[in-house]
């Protein structure tokens, strides 16, 4: 019985996505089977066409590839080609395609370009994996206990293939391959740059580096995974943590070189997260940041107490000896800052103070001790309310 995982597997990875060759796929193979090959697809929109139901098959996909707009390049699940049709599809130049026909196409296996694949024997007709080194493509496998995690490092290799396009462009030499390809073994880089090849339709220099400095202990850290202080986050309130993933993004665009980030972190904020308490946190969230936290997450609540409580039970869960008290006297010191910067400043001769109508009541108010800040915040509130009656009045 055919499965998904059929598909997942070395081989097919190294194919369409290393070696960005075309797949034909005999006999028939249910499409929700096929597409699990969509995961290798990275850089690529994908479109489903069935030949059943249309009669001019070549003539329409090379119509699309030639007019197309779209910044992605386009790969094609074509299924249920005729013999003739398939003929004509493998004749085409700058097609990117998985196919599934349900005759016995084995006659058409010529070259490699197109590589055809028996399911029934799970056999490759015409591409021999003999001499092929899928090192890389197992290791993929190995880190990645699932497909959206090989999805993640499919997607790495395509940014760092993105910023080695970039360079060859800006600058047309290789010299800061090294600086781009340095996360991974030297050992994988030739594959990278041939998957840079294939996908861009470029040529890459000579580049010889020079052997790569085996890493110590002190000149890298393995890097720690904070995915359970996330989910903490996330999961103890859904307003905080809603407040959180906000705010977090707003830190990166501030105070992060997006330059340094992998693409995943960039949309991911358990991984954005993550790159920030190893790279910009090592201590932990800092206080400025969940004074900030505080007063976002706080408009989501009609009980300022229960916020409150809340942040704290997640400050405890977080090891964070921050105390919500603390949170609220750096809020109460900078208002006072504000006031007293207020109460300085000198009024210009040049200006006018307009004097009242006389029709307008008198504001009459004892003023709070500052001291009692939430009394003073509450008289000072209500004397914007007023305010803001007398100029409506």
């Amino acid at each position: 019985m055919d499965t998904e995982y059929d598909f997942i597997t070395p081989e097919f990875l190294h194919l369409l996505f290393f070696k960005q060759r075309n797949i034909v796929v005999f006999p028939y193979v249910d499409l929700k089977h096929l597409r699990s090959l969509d995961l290798f697809a990275v850089g690529f929109e994908t479109v489903d066409i069935d030949s059943t139901v249309i009669h001019n098959l070549n003539e329409i996909i090379e119509y699309e590839n030639n007019n197309s707009y779209s910044a992605l390049q386009t790969l094609y699940f074509v299924l249920n080609p005729s013999f003739e049709e398939l003929e004509k599809l493998i004749d085409s130049s700058g097609l990117r395609c998985v196919i599934n026909s349900k005759e016995n196409v084995e006659s058409l296996a010529n070259g490699d370009h197109f590589v055809f694949y028996n399911k029934k024997s799970n056999t490759f007709l015409n591409y021999s994996f003999d001499s092929q080194d899928l090192s890389f493509e197992k290791e993929l496998f190995r880190i990645s206990s699932s497909k959206e995690l090989l999805l993640d490092e499919l997607l790495k290799v395509k940014s760092a293939s993105s910023k080695i396009f970039a360079e060859l462009n800006q600058s047309g030499t290789p010299d800061n391959f090294p600086e781009i390809l340095d996360g991974y073994d030297q050992k994988y880089w030739g594959k990278i740059l041939e998957f840079t090849k294939l996908y861009y339709q470029i040529e890459i220099p000579d580049f010889n580096p020079l052997p790569q400095l085996p890493k110590n202990g002190s000149a890298e850290k393995k890097e720690i995974d904070y995915s359970s202080e996330y989910e903490i986050v996330i999961k103890t309130n859904r307003k905080i943590g809603r407040s959180f993933i906000q705010l977090i993004h707003e830190y990166r665009y501030n105070k992060v070189n997006s330059a340094n980030l992998e693409v995943n972190q960039l949309f991911y904020p358990k991984k954005l997260y993550n790159y920030l308490r190893n790279h910009h946190w090592k201590d932990g969230i800092p206080k400025e940041f969940v004074i900030d936290w505080l007063k976002s997450a706080n408009k989501d609540f009609s009980d300022n107490e229960e916020a409150l409580m809340e942040f704290q039970v997640i400050l405890n869960m977080l090891n964070l000896d921050y105390s919500m008290n603390e949170v609220k006297l750096k809020e109460k010191q900078e208002l006072e800052s504000k006031i007293n910067t207020l109460r300085k400043k000198p009024i210009k001769h040049s200006e006018s103070i307009p004097s009242a109508p006389a029709n307008r009541p008198k504001i009459v108010s004892t003023i709070p001790s500052i001291h009692n800040f939430s009394e003073f915040r509450q008289w000072l509130l209500d004397k914007i309310a007023k305010l803001e009656k007398l100029e409506l009045s």
